[in-house]
């Protein structure tokens, strides 16, 4: 009789399920050892436990990858976009959903920065230190809140080590590119004594303007050859002490900096940079209990505490023009019980608290605006603008309020295994408040006092998963969830131009909580000469917040008739509608023989509200096809990546036409006696097409790079 879950099955069934997801169409992705686990899930059980479909990006993909950022790094996997704004700029996009639905998260704890709020504000995540990056399709886990409706992306990087280390052990890379006459450095030292680590690493980056591909039709209007105001610079560095035992837990605490400096290209000549700078306090540990112990019933309690200290400058020659503050705490403490029958699982809470003021003034931010309340009457004020119509308002001061977001959270996530698989559930009920204070908004462009009273939502998150064992070489997962999430601050408040987009932003206070339902089947298979991932989804919103583009008609202005009153740019308003995407991604990969083998993969996904009109900003579907020969320390692979073009548009969207990007890479470890040391070339685009990204909000002014040469070496002692 079958017996699907005895110890050897186990492993079988743990390495087809890592190597399906693993070896996504990443430029020379890795697989990883076979006890790897999905830290971003509840259980942190092996990706074979875990119900949706998961990537595992392992140290070598993340090296060897010629992305610089999260969106780059990622945008060839199957599901996931790059909602890019210029090369400074990256953030994933999955399954269609972006902003504050994907949860960008270092060890599991939010980065702390501004990027769910606008397209140029950059995650404060840096991949060069990483160990391993993880990425949860869907509605991923409820540790990390109902919000992450699109999934989880978790950068995890170590510094704080959970088991003990053995000596001094470390890597130094450098790597230049041709496109931008780039360059990077990057270096990780752990040395470790007893139960003691010190980990020290840190990066530099530099890139002048890039130059867009040259083959191809550049529509009417684009930038094209070399692309002004792009270049990028960045640098960090952290510092982190541990103590571990590898029994009874361990501790830690570690300081990390990071700092950006890119331009945003425009079609207007404009000089506009973004230069975001963040500090960040992590302490986290985790205690054991022994088995003989008052406290056996737990397995691990685990407690981590952040603080980041973020702030960024918007700039154009000689001002800055934007100034964001931010502060944000989160403490989570979550507790991971022993079997009781045969549940086991985890619960917990989640604080949370951000304030965050901002400035944007033509005059200069030098500091936050304080106009006080002293004389002003609580009444609305007399310099709003209006539309023909009438229905919108538009204010030119500081365009939102200072704001505090307090969050509290609780979770329960249990799993048992059943006569085929395993069986997951789970809920999350959260409070949020947000609190609104006026003082940075001058006494003409404020709203009723009321305008200002505190919000409260009570988001409740449900979920449901199972995994299916249909034979020794394939499983079914299925999941279910019904999840809610609280409009933002940037979403109800935000009213006002925004310089490094070009865009004006009017404020909603009307937006409600937004729920979704979701139902994910996904089918993981290996023979032996055959790994293939597949999945299907369909998620329906009652209330989808989406940022739409305003049709605005003004009368007698000298730059024309729509648009904002002050700039003439674009509006854009965040409404609510309900709407529902379904898609479908999957991954092939082929053996032809022991060194050779061939990676098919691809994704679409349609995006629409419920009465048929498109979303914005929907990427269109994708395929990738790649060759790859490993044998004696060589890697090399040639892959192709079609972009279909993109006719389902929201109103007011151009279409974008379709193209392909031709990509080859090859590396070589090179052993020398304790450490090695890894060459790499690599050449994108290699028919210098000319191409353009639908998802980015600057599409007509920042196309993609260029053909471009890169080459790196990296040593691991």
């Amino acid at each position: 009789m079958f017996q699907p879950f005895q110890s050897g099955y186990r492993r079988n069934a743990l390495f087809l399920a890592i190597c399906a997801t693993t070896s996504s169409a990443q430029v020379a992705a890795h697989t990883t050892e076979l006890d790897t686990l999905v830290i971003s899930s509840a259980s942190q059980g092996s990706v074979y436990d875990v119900a949706q479909p998961v990537t595992v990006l392992d140290k070598n993909a993340i090296d060897n990858n010629s992305g610089t950022s999260l969106g780059t790094l990622l945008e060839s996997t199957p599901g996931i976009a790059n909602s890019s704004f210029g090369p400074g700029v990256g953030r994933p996009v999955i399954r269609g959903m972006s902003g504050s639905r994907v949860k960008i998260l270092q060890n599991g704890s939010d980065t702390g920065d501004t990027s769910a709020m606008s397209s140029d504000h950059s995650p404060m995540s840096e991949a060069s230190a990483a160990e391993q990056i993880e990425v949860i399709y869907g509605p991923a886990t409820l540790l990390y809140g109902g919000g992450a409706i699109g999934g989880v992306v978790n950068v995890i990087d170590r510094r704080i080590h959970e088991q003990p280390g053995d000596g001094i052990s470390g890597e130094v890379g450098v790597k230049s590119s041709s496109v931008d006459s780039g360059y990077s450095t990057d270096a990780v030292l752990d040395m470790s004594k007893g139960n003691w680590t010190l980990h020290l690493d840190g990066f530099k980056r530099d890139a002048d303007d890039y130059r867009s591909g040259k083959n191809g039709r550049v529509p009417a209007g684009n930038n094209s050859g070399r692309i002004a105001n792009s270049s990028t610079e960045g640098k960090g560095g952290a510092v982190a002490l541990s103590w571990a035992d590898g029994v009874n837990g361990f501790i830690g605490g570690s300081i990390s900096t990071l700092e950006y400096d890119y331009g945003v290209p425009s079609l207007d000549d404009d000089q506009y940079r973004v230069v975001p700078k963040q500090v960040r306090y992590d302490l986290k540990g985790a205690w054991r209990p022994a088995a003989d112990s008052a406290f056996s019933w737990m397995e691990e309690w685990r407690t981590e505490l952040s603080y980041t200290d973020y702030e960024h400058n918007e700039t154009e020659p000689g001002e800055v023009v934007g100034l964001f503050q931010q502060e944000s705490w989160e403490l989570q403490s979550r507790i991971r019980h022993q079997a009781i029958g045969q549940w086991q699982g985890t619960f917990g809470i989640q604080l949370k608290k951000q304030d965050l003021a901002l400035c944007h003034s033509h005059n200069g931010c030098d500091n936050i605006a304080s106009f006080g309340s002293s004389g002003w009457d609580g009444s609305e004020g007399t310099s709003f603008r209006s539309d023909i119509s009438g229905t919108y308002q538009f204010a030119h001061s500081t365009p939102m309020p200072l704001t505090t977001t307090e969050q509290a959270g609780v979770f329960w996530v249990e799993q048992r295994d059943w006569s085929h698989g395993t069986i997951e559930l789970g809920a999350r009920v959260d409070h949020v408040n947000i609190s609104a204070d006026p003082d940075p908004v001058s006494f003409n462009y404020r709203q009723q006092r009321s305008y200002y009273d505190d919000k409260n939502f009570t988001p409740v998150s449900l979920s449901a998963a199972a995994t299916w064992v249909l034979s020794e070489q394939q499983r079914l997962g299925l999941s279910l969830a019904r999840v809610q999430r609280a409009p933002e601050v940037y979403e109800l408040y935000w009213n006002g131009d925004h310089h490094a987009t070009s865009s004006f932003q009017l404020d909603n206070p009307d937006l409600d909580v937004e729920t979704a339902w979701t139902i994910d089947l996904n089918w993981l298979y290996q023979g032996d000469r055959n790994k293939l991932q597949a999945a299907v989804y369909h998620y329906r919103f009652d209330d989808y917040i989406y940022n739409e583009i305003k049709e605005i008609e003004h009368n007698g202005r000298p730059c024309g008739n729509t648009g904002d009153p002050f700039h003439c740019d674009d509006v854009y308003r965040y409404e609510q509608s309900d709407a529902r995407f379904t898609g479908a991604e999957f991954n092939w990969q082929h053996n032809l023989t022991n060194t050779w083998h061939v990676d098919i993969g691809g994704d679409v996904v349609k995006a629409e509200r419920t009465n048929g009109e498109d979303l914005p900003r929907t990427p269109p579907a994708s395929m990738l096809l790649a060759l790859n020969w490993e044998h004696n320390g060589w890697d090399l692979r040639a892959e192709g990546r079609a972009i279909f073009t993109q006719n389902d548009t929201a109103p007011n969207e151009t279409r974008t036409s379709d193209f392909m990007l031709l990509n080859a890479y090859a590396a070589y470890n090179m052993p020398i006696g304790g450490s090695e040391l890894i060459w790499h070339l690599a050449v994108q685009n290699l028919t210098d097409e000319y191409a353009v990204n639908h998802v980015s909000y600057l599409k007509q002014a920042a196309p993609l790079p260029g053909r471009n040469l890169q080459a790196g070496v990296r040593w691991r002692f």
